[in-house]
């Protein structure tokens, strides 16, 4: 520093490790990978995640290759090393394919299920392998998507930990990380002034909640919550280099703030304060009460240590910066959004999603049912009415017991404890400036450990690995303010050499194995977009295209499951698909299959039988393989029990409901039946016809009105259906007097919709009871004024009731709403030719 201030590395703390070729070639690669994940949409699509895979396969290689060249170096020795080795180890565990009765001592349930379940399979009797040994994972497939994942981000975090062991390259790092923070806030600012509903203006969303390049705000908060941390973390380092020893008053402050040195500082004050807004204009709830706690924790914690005291204006003026952000941008949608905090039905879902997990942990305590597993787990203890796959459990705690057990749990919470103990250490570190940036590494980590109860950002690679490199540098730190010294060597260079070449083959193989994993993936993913092309087209045309577009579709689908062939939905999906080819050759007459294609049938049921061995829980397979083997294939027993585990396995799939009801019915079982089907109409109302002419059939027309609840439309469908049979004229009176209340009740209430008095004004209308009707029509109008349909129908019934100028009225209003309306027009002629209006004209002076 120039006049009063002193150079920076007077106060540093000089390690002896000299930096090598490895250490600059690790540094590069891993600041592309930095940048490159969140460009990437933070690096979910099966192609980005190749190349995270691959990025971080070279730079643990090229540490091997360090360690080997130079023997000298010895590998740093944490504790931390010992959960993230348990946790892997019960994630390689569950791949392996034990024998059965050794699976039945380590996990009874998981044995137990799967033999109830896959006891079915063809030829069980002779022995099949997939009841001989079996792995505790449900679905290996997920796993080991999952553990390639976790591999990576466990490299990079023995890496950094490694060769970051140098102040400067510390600070080098953090401050690449918050310039990419950076430049990603401001980038969501700049889409959220400018934007089409897009990201990037170009890739389409499935909801609208996304942020700069993530399609998920909740995870681009994790994501600008870590990268504040790290700009927060360099500050304070700035901080304590620059006026350490020194007495901060107001001259000093300004004196300091007003020379060429500053300018980092102010640098790193805008990409907090931009990352902060950005935060809040995102409307992530979860990512602004997370950073709102992790910045009160940390500014105590501040506030309270001798070196750092009288900084506190810093967090004034980066609070401030941010506030005058979020005033620009839109203060009250940041409003609205944290007032719906304490509306508590926001969290009805989430907190059903625990509830139902208990039953999860009670089956699979120990070991759990497998990493990534959690989609195809969970619809068996799901008790949440909906469609929608729940991909994650939107709390990583829970899913982490979900998936690994009380093992995997511990293990990451025996690595919190060690985590946040360097944390402790490192605060309480006054000697070194450098250690100073553990206050912003525990504000990202706080952060994201409070919004991981409620969401799933972890999972996402480019806020994993940002968690990764914190939780190294605060080991690091606290090595560095205990004065360990890195170059002393533990074993001798020539047994080190050869167990380090040892290492090097044996971790190339495990990177190759990931690397060729992700690269199956990412093909399989591409043959897959094309298929959903072509199903989108099949479906426009109710499934009866071409054989062009059928052997397109299936080609595609089998590459996409040659690929990968242990994907659960590419081989379920890939048969659906030769299912319905096959089914276009149906008699429409007879509905039946010629005969010739009885044998491709019973292809595709080995095949959904085969599916069954690669993930037994996933329920689709077995609805769909039950109704071909019951209705085609003539197998009665064996149809009903897939259709019953279908529906066991999936009981929010509103097609196994259907098919489970459907089957209580045939086999008698009509009281059964009716909770199933109400729960299939629930999950998918376009079902509720169907179902009603079914009850109907088998003479249950009470049923059929139970199904239709208070819902008015429903209930009338029903009355229509049942009137023209003519056999049940009492309960079609009573039904029609129940809606013509509903109706009423409804239309009583303030917040009555306009749709509610159109209903009953239609009612009335047919009654005959115009009066009525024309009082509702004008209710409805005034709710909805250009419903040039409702206010025609109501200028028809003002002239039947020989209201002719009211009448008229109406419908040169219809014009005006719709000009060149031909049926208004025409009663415009009729009624202006009326003896009423006549005598009106010949009246007027």
């Amino acid at each position: 520093m120039t006049g009063d201030y002193q150079t920076t590395s007077d106060y540093l703390d000089p390690i002896g490790v000299p930096l090598s070729r490895f250490d600059t070639i690790i540094e590069k690669l891993l600041i592309v990978l930095l940048i490159f994940m969140p460009l990437a949409l933070g690096a979910r699509a099966a192609w980005s995640k190749e190349v995270v895979i691959a990025l971080s396969g070279a730079i643990v290689i090229c540490f091997l290759l360090k360690l080997v060249y130079h023997c000298e170096q010895r590998l740093i020795w944490t504790w931390a090393y010992v959960p993230i080795g348990a946790f892997l180890l019960i994630a390689a565990l569950q791949l392996i394919s034990l024998p059965a009765d050794l699976l039945s001592i380590i996990s009874p349930n998981t044995a137990a299920l799967k033999m109830e379940l896959l006891g079915d399979l063809p030829n069980v009797e002779s022995g099949t392998p997939a009841l001989k040994s079996m792995t505790l994972s449900f679905y290996p497939n997920a796993t080991k998507h999952d553990l390639r994942l976790v591999l990576a981000v466990a490299a990079v975090f023995v890496v950094v930990l490694n060769v970051f062991r140098r102040p400067d390259q510390i600070k080098r790092l953090l401050m690449a990380i918050a310039l990419i923070g950076g430049i990603i806030a401001l980038f969501a600012l700049i889409q959220d002034l400018f934007g089409n509903g897009k990201v990037y203006w170009v890739v389409p969303t499935p909801h609208k909640a996304y942020s700069g390049p993530f399609t998920n705000h909740s995870h681009y908060g994790q994501f600008m919550n870590l990268s504040i941390g790290a700009a927060l973390g360099y500050l304070c380092v700035k901080l304590h280099e620059d006026f350490i020893g020194r007495k901060i008053t107001l001259p000093v402050v300004s004196n300091y703030l007003s020379s060429p040195l500053a300018k980092r500082l102010w640098l790193l004050i805008a990409v907090i304060s931009l990352g902060a807004a950005t935060v809040f204009v995102s409307l992530t709830r979860s990512g602004m009460v997370s950073m709102f706690i992790a910045a009160a924790f940390t500014t105590l914690l501040l506030t309270r240590r001798q070196s750092l005291k009288g900084y506190g204006w810093i967090m004034v003026v980066m609070a401030l910066a941010a506030f005058t952000c979020i005033l620009y941008i839109g203060f009250d949608a940041v409003y609205d959004r944290l007032a719906t905090l304490s509306v508590l039905d926001n969290y009805k879902v989430r907190w059903q999603i625990l509830k139902d997990l208990t039953a999860s942990y009670r089956h699979f305590p120990i070991l759990g049912a497998g990493l990534g597993t959690h989609s195809v787990v969970y619809p068996m203890f799901q008790n949440i009415n909906t469609t929608a796959l729940f991909t994650h459990a939107e709390n990583e705690y829970a899913q982490t017991a979900e998936e690994t057990g009380l093992l995997g749990l511990v293990s990451l919470i025996i690595f919190g404890i060690i985590i946040w103990s360097n944390y402790a250490r490192n605060i309480r570190n006054d000697k070194f400036p450098i250690c100073s940036a553990a206050y912003g590494l525990g504000f990202g980590l706080l952060a994201i450990l409070i919004h991981s109860l409620s969401d799933f950002g972890q999972h996402v690679p480019a806020n994993a690995f940002l968690s990764a490199i914190f939780c190294a540098f605060l080991v690091t730190l606290a090595r560095q303010g205990g004065r360990q010294n890195f170059t002393t060597q533990t074993v001798t260079p020539s047994c080190s050499k050869v167990l380090r070449s040892g290492a090097l083959i044996i971790i190339s193989g495990i990177a190759a194995w990931s690397l060729i994993g992700a690269n199956n993936a990412r093909i399989a993913e591409h043959y897959w977009a094309k298929v959903l092309t072509i199903e989108k087209g099949l479906i426009n045309k109710k499934w009866q295209g071409t054989d062009v577009e059928f052997a397109d579709l299936i080609s595609s689908a089998a590459s996409a499951s040659d690929y990968q062939p242990e994907n659960i939905e590419y081989r379920y999906w890939l048969n659906v698909y030769r299912w319905h080819e096959i089914s276009r050759t149906t008699d429409p007459n007879t509905g039946v299959l010629p005969e010739d294609s009885i044998s491709s049938v019973r292809d595709i049921a080995d095949e959904f039988h085969k599916a069954r061995t690669y993930c037994p829980t996933f329920g689709a397979t077995y609805c769909t393989l039950g109704q071909i083997e019951k209705l085609i294939l003539d197998d009665e027993a064996g149809g009903a029990e897939r259709i019953r585990k279908g529906f066991r396995l999936a009981p929010c799939d509103p097609i196994a409901c259907l098919a489970a009801g459907c089957l209580d019915i045939e086999e008698g079982k009509i009281e059964q039946s009716f909770e199933k089907l109400k729960k299939a109409i629930q999950l998918d109302g376009k079902l509720f016809k169907g179902i009603v002419d079914i009850y109907i059939r088998v003479d249950q027309p009470d049923m059929a009105v139970a199904l239709a609840g208070d819902n008015t439309g429903r209930l009338s469908y029903v009355a229509n259906i049942l009137a023209d049979m003519d056999e049940h004229n009492e309960l079609v009176e009573d039904i029609r007097i129940k809606v013509v209340n509903l109706l009423k009740e409804r239309c009583s209430q303030p917040d009555a919709p306009a749709s509610a008095f159109i209903s009953l004004a239609n009612i009335y209308r047919k009654q005959q009871d115009n009066k009525s009707a024309i009082e509702y029509y004008r209710r409805a109008l005034a709710l909805d004024y250009g419903q040039v349909n409702w206010r025609f129908t109501l200028a028809k019934l003002l002239a039947e009731m020989e209201r002719i100028p009211e009448a008229m009225r109406e419908a040169r209003i219809c014009l005006r709403l719709r000009p060149h309306f031909k049926a208004a027009e025409k009663l415009i002629a009729d009624l202006s030719v009326h003896p009423k209006m006549l005598n009106q004209e010949g009246s007027t002076p």
